[in-house]
């Protein structure tokens, strides 16, 4: 399960589950690199891909866009339904208004304080949103930098966590 793979990074680290689109991963690449770890829907179930976790580089993050992953909506949201306490901050990307499935199957208790909406220049969905419970809303790049202020706090480091949103191929998918 998610919340058990989730709960043992946990131990050592500051967890921040990132639910959005491979293309944005080069807006969470800083310098020093963040621990970076990539979570795939194997046999119904989500588990740590092979070769994770690693840092978060510009080339790792080059590489993410074209590591196209299985995606299931319904999947996602069961195993973010299942979540609980396993994980410290959750980052949902908006991807014009395609997030708020996701973003409807997070606890209320992790919604009020430990989740925001991320997007990329505008946010038209923010009420919907907000209907939701969510408070939190900022611009994916500023994200990292959100991160490492709440990790300032804390006693762990800083790690990653990433589930593809949105399923690309050779047919759908454009180079940013």
């Amino acid at each position: 399960m998610l919340s058990t793979e989730l709960s043992r990074l946990r131990r050592d680290h500051f967890v921040a589950l990132i639910l959005d689109n491979e293309v944005t991963v080069g807006e969470f690449v800083v310098d020093p690199p963040l621990t970076w770890t990539r979570f795939v829907q194997q046999a119904g179930v989500f588990r740590m891909a092979d070769g994770y976790p690693n840092v978060l580089t510009a080339a790792q993050a080059k590489f993410e866009m074209r590591n196209w992953d299985e995606v299931s909506l319904p999947s996602i949201m069961s195993a973010l339904d299942e979540l609980n306490d396993g994980v410290d901050y959750v980052l949902v990307g908006n991807n014009a208004g395609q997030g708020l499935p996701l973003a409807k199957s997070l606890a209320p208790s992790l919604i009020a304080k430990n989740a925001a909406i991320i997007y990329a220049n505008s946010l038209p969905e923010k009420v919907a949103y907000q209907q939701l419970g969510y408070r939190a809303f900022f611009r994916r790049s500023e994200a990292a930098s959100r991160l490492i202020r709440l990790v300032n706090n804390s006693t762990r480091t800083l790690s990653l966590c990433f589930i593809n949103t949105i399923q690309h191929n050779d047919g759908n998918y454009h180079d940013p």
